[in-house]
């Protein structure tokens, strides 16, 4: 386990929720959060019916390359320590692009935790140069649409194979209050 990136936030619930980086320990955290997630949750986050987190997966989950890719979990702790909340996670594939995942367990989604780890997903990203998120999406999951539009996603949208492809300005997410993105001067 590594320290929070910043002082925690509150969720919608009132409760703190710390953000911290994956790390190669968080193997039994990340099965103990896929344990608290729904069938339709898991397919929302995989694409596919995933039954369990086999040893492959949960090694691709928790060790990996820096320099192309990181996952932040939200967190709470208790008295038996810490569990997760959520993951957000990013995964260079061009110059300029990532694919962007969030999955957040099914006990804590609609307080604002998806919010907390995208906020600091763009913010490095940000930080990494990257200018457009890709993201692959059921058409069926009108939460995540709606999430999607409520924190600014602006871009490119196509169906393919039955999914929902997104490409979005990453420039856009949470600009600042007052600030229209369309304004911003693209980064060269």
């Amino acid at each position: 386990m590594s320290d929070p990136l910043s002082a925690p936030d509150r969720s919608k619930d009132g409760l703190p929720v710390h953000i911290r980086e994956v790390g190669p320990s968080d193997g039994p955290l990340l099965e103990a959060l896929f344990r608290c997630l729904s069938p339709r949750s898991i397919y929302n986050r995989f694409l596919a019916p995933v039954r369990h987190l086999d040893d492959g997966r949960i090694h691709a989950l928790t060790h990996m390359d820096p320099t192309i890719e990181f996952a932040l979990a939200a967190y709470r702790r208790s008295e038996r320590g810490e569990y997760l909340l959520g993951v957000g996670r990013m995964h260079r594939v061009g110059p300029e692009e990532a694919e962007m995942a969030i999955v957040v367990g099914d006990a804590w989604q609609r307080l604002g935790i998806g919010s907390l780890l995208l906020r600091e997903v763009v913010r490095r990203a940000r930080d990494t140069g990257i200018r457009w998120f890709l993201s692959t999406v059921d058409p069926n999951n009108l939460p995540l649409l709606r999430f999607a539009e409520a924190v600014g996603f602006k871009g490119a949208l196509h169906y393919r194979d039955g999914l929902l492809w997104m490409r979005t300005d990453v420039e856009a997410l949470f600009p600042a209050p007052g600030e229209d993105w369309r304004s911003r001067t693209p980064r060269a």
